[in-house]
C-alpha cells in the first residue's frame, strides 16, 4: 500500500513538471533545442552516483542544476530546464527502480528538493531586484542560499518518505540524511565552478570542474569501501565463537539486526548505531576465553565474558567505545531505590534487550510473543522498558507479531 502510495504521487508529480516543463518552453526566448538539451544533461546526470557517508547514493543531478542558474538569461528558460529534467530524471528513477526498494522516495526527494532550490534562486533574484539571470557573479548569493534550501528539504523530505516504514524514526532519517553534507557541498561547487567558468572557457569549464570532484568522488569511493570492508571483518571475527562452538550459529548477526532496528526505531544518530552494529556483532567475543581450562575450572559469570570481551576488542584503539558498550551489556538498567541508571548505555541496554530476544525465539524456540512477555517479566530490573517496547514494534514492523507466526 505504501509503495504504491508513493509511486502514485511520483508519477503526479512527473506529470505535472512535464506540463509546467513545457508551458515555460513556450515562453522562453531560448531555441527549445538547447533547452531540451539541457533537461537531458540533468536526467542523465541522474544515472551517475557517489557513494555518500550515510550509505546513501547522492546523484550528480543537483551538480549539473546548480550551473544553470550561471548559464541561462531569463526566469522561464531557468524553470523550464530544470522542470523538464526532473520530467526526464523521472524515467531515470523508474529505470533503476530494482536498484532500490521503489523508485519513487528517491524520486520525491530529489524533485522536491529541486523545486526548493529554483524556488529560492528565483525568490532571492526578485528580493535583491536586479533578476541578474545572465550575469553569472550575481548568481552566486542565490545559489549558495538555494543550495542551503535544497539540503534542508531533502533531508526532510526522505525522513518524512522514510516513515512509511514503521520501524524507522524521523529523527533517525533526518540525521542520516545530514550525515552527507559534505559530499553534497562538492557536487554544488563542481556545478558552481563549471558554470562561472563556462563563458570564459566554453566545454573546457567541464575539465576544471571535474578536477575538484574527482578527487572528492574517489575520496567518498574509497571511504564507502573502507566501510565496507571494515564491517566484514568484524563480522568476520564475530562468527569465531559461533564456529568454534562457543556460542549459537547466527546469534551474533540476528542480535546486530534487530539491535539495529531498535536502535533506528528510538532515533539514535547513525554513528551511533554502527557503533552499536559492531557491538552486538562482538558482544559473545569473549567466549572464545572458554577454551582455556583455567577458566572452565574456576567458573565465570555472563559479566566476566563481557569484561573479556570488552578487554579484547578495546586492544583496537578505534574500537574502545565499541568496548565499552559489550563491557556494560549485562547491568541492569536500574538498581533498587532508583528510577534509572543514567550511567548504563543505551546502546548497551539495547544489546541486552536484542541479544535476550534472540535466545529466547531461537535457544528456547518460544514464539515471538512468548519471548517478549518473558522480556516485559524482567522489566523490573533487567530489562528497560522503553526498549522492550521499541522491540514490539520493530517485531511488528517485520511482520513477526502476525497470527500466522505466533
Amino acid at each position: 500500500m505504501a509503495e504504491r502510495r508513493v509511486n502514485g504521487i511520483s508519477a503526479f508529480v512527473f506529470l505535472a513538471c512535464a506540463g509546467f516543463g513545457a508551458w515555460l518552453l513556450t515562453l522562453s526566448p531560448v531555441d527549445p533545442q538547447w533547452i531540451l538539451l539541457g533537461a537531458a544533461i540533468i536526467a542523465t546526470t541522474h544515472l551517475i552516483t557517489v557513494p555518500a557517508p550515510s550509505g546513501e547514493h547522492l546523484y550528480l543531478g543537483i551538480g549539473a542544476a546548480t550551473a544553470v542558474p550561471f548559464l541561462v538569461s531569463d526566469l522561464a528558460t531557468f524553470l523550464a530546464i530544470l522542470t523538464l529534467g526532473m520530467a526526464f530524471a523521472w524515467g531515470v528513477f523508474v529505470a533503476r527502480r530494482k536498484e532500490h526498494t521503489f523508485a519513487g522516495p528517491h524520486f520525491l526527494a530529489e524533485v522536491s528538493a529541486l523545486m526548493a532550490f529554483a524556488s529560492v534562486v528565483v525568490i532571492v533574484n526578485e528580493v535583491s531586484a536586479r533578476n541578474a539571470f545572465g550575469d553569472p557573479t550575481s548568481q552566486l548569493l542565490p545559489v549558495v542560499a538555494a543550495g542551503i534550501v535544497w539540503f534542508t528539504v531533502r533531508a526532510l523530505t526522505r525522513s518524512l518518505v522514510g516513515l512509511e516504514r514503521e520501524d524507522l524514526s524521523a529523527r533517525f532519517l533526518w540525521l542520516l540524511a545530514l550525515e552527507d553534507w559534505a559530499a553534497i557541498v562538492s557536487l554544488f561547487t563542481s556545478g558552481a565552478l563549471f558554470g562561472l567558468a563556462f563563458p570564459q572557457m566554453r566545454w573546457w569549464a567541464i575539465l576544471l570542474a571535474l578536477v575538484p570532484y574527482s578527487f572528492s568522488h574517489l575520496a567518498f569511493v574509497r571511504y564507502h569501501n573502507t566501510r565496507v570492508t571494515y564491517g566484514q571483518t568484524i563480522r568476520a571475527l564475530a562468527q569465531i565463537p559461533e564456529v568454534a562452538g562457543l556460542a549459537t550459529m547466527g546469534h551474533a548477526e540476528r542480535t546486530a539486526a534487530v539491535a539495529v532496528s531498535i536502535a533506528r526505531d528510538v532515533g539514535m544518530h547513525p554513528d551511533e548505531v554502527t557503533e552499536l552494529e559492531y557491538a552486538s556483532l562482538m558482544h559473545d567475543i569473549g567466549r572464545i576465553t572458554l577454551n582455556e581450562p583455567a577458566i572452565l575450572r574456576a567458573g565465570y559469570t555472563d559479566e566476566d565474558l563481557a569484561r573479556w570481551g570488552a578487554q579484547i576488542i578495546s586492544e583496537a584503539p578505534f574500537l574502545e567505545r565499541v568496548g565499552t558498550l559489550v563491557r556494560d551489556q549485562h547491568r541492569p538498567y536500574r538498581s533498587v531505590g532508583e528510577e534509572r541508571d543514567e550511567s548504563v548505555p543505551l546502546a548497551s541496554k539495547i544489546i541486552k534487550v536484542a541479544s535476550a530476544y534472540d535466545q529466547a525465539v531461537n535457544d528456547q524456540m518460544l514464539s515471538p510473543l512468548d519471548a517478549l512477555e518473558l522480556l516485559h517479566l524482567g522489566s523490573t530490573y533487567d530489562y528497560d522498558p522503553e526498549i522492550t517496547a521499541s522491540l514490539r514494534r520493530v517485531i511488528s514492523a517485520r511482520g513477526d507479531l502476525h497470527p500466522a507466526n505466533l
